[in-house]
């Protein structure tokens, strides 16, 4: 109950903050300053290798803002586009890690698994990734590190089954999947069926370091396999945020990112201003990562 209160608290502070930022962002809109101008906006977006379209749409709107303060402009145009829904272990009862090979799935598994330890709530580690080499091993490597029991699903009836098991006993299910050629209709196929499962939910899990372009098709296709939100990997790892940009305005809900390797550090969220900031701050990364 004490988790389930703190979840509603934490929505509702996020829910209020973006009302006061809405409210500030339109009495700053009337004050009859110089906005923000446009060009000043594509170039910045473009140091990230933001998705084109993506680009223009957010420079256009941030400049019809009338905001002054770049980072208050960029924040409103992000608003109009982005969708958050973090992930609440305390709410959910299967989780369904879905991306590409090397997108960090294992990893969002091993923190999710903590932070539902963190919460007090029971929670078992699933791995579905039996044809790639040393994926288990892994898996349950990570599963001993944070003391969580751990198993293998042989296919999606042996994983409906072991989910039942957690659905009676409130028990909340992390499932690591193998990556896989979303251009794949077979493997698309079966990834489908397992998505299917009762009480399961699909998260898709893209890296930050992926292409922008491409990251809008990748998410298109998660989308089309029933993935309910995003999970982005490694913003650590790069100076441009193109591939985030172009995750959180894709239209399927932001989870949250990793910005550490490390399960302790847990995952974050974004919200419309800190993405904002954020893209602002590591400009001058980004267009010392163009210049080499």
């Amino acid at each position: 109950m004490r988790e389930k209160n703190r979840h509603r608290d934490v929505t509702g502070e996020f829910g209020n903050a973006m009302t006061q930022l809405r409210t500030f962002v339109a009495k700053e809109s009337r004050q009859p300053r110089d906005a923000v101008g446009r060009a000043e906006l594509l170039s910045l977006l473009r140091s990230h290798r933001a998705p084109d379209a993506v680009t223009h749409d957010l420079a256009k709107a941030a400049a019809e803002s009338g905001l002054t303060d770049p980072s208050l402009a960029l924040a409103w145009a992000l608003d109009r586009r982005m969708k958050s829904a973090p992930i609440d272990v305390a709410q959910n009862v299967a989780l369904l890690l879905v991306g590409l090979h090397g997108s960090g799935k294992t990893a969002v598994a091993s923190k999710l698994a903590a932070q539902a330890r963190y919460a007090s709530r029971p929670v078992n580690l699933i791995c579905t990734g039996t044809s790639v080499a040393g994926a288990i091993p892994r898996a349950d490597a990570l599963a001993r590190e944070i003391d969580v029991p751990f198993a293998v699903a042989e296919g999606a009836e042996h994983l409906a089954k072991l989910t039942a098991a957690c659905r009676k006993t409130n028990t909340a299910a992390v499932i690591d999947t193998a990556g896989f050629d979303l251009r794949n209709g077979k493997a698309r196929a079966a990834f489908s069926a397992l998505a299917q499962i009762e009480s399961v939910e699909a998260v898709g899990v893209v890296s930050a370091t992926a292409d922008a372009e491409e990251t809008i098709e990748t998410v298109a296709a998660l989308a089309s396999l029933g993935a309910q939100r995003l999970v982005v990997t490694g913003v650590d790892l790069t100076a441009r945020l193109g591939a985030l940009v172009a995750a959180a305005t894709s239209g399927t809900p932001l989870a949250h990112i990793t910005c550490s390797a490390y399960v302790a550090a847990g995952l974050e969220t974004v919200t419309p201003l800190s993405l904002a900031r954020a893209l602002i701050g590591s400009c001058g990364d980004a267009d010392a990562a163009s210049a080499q």
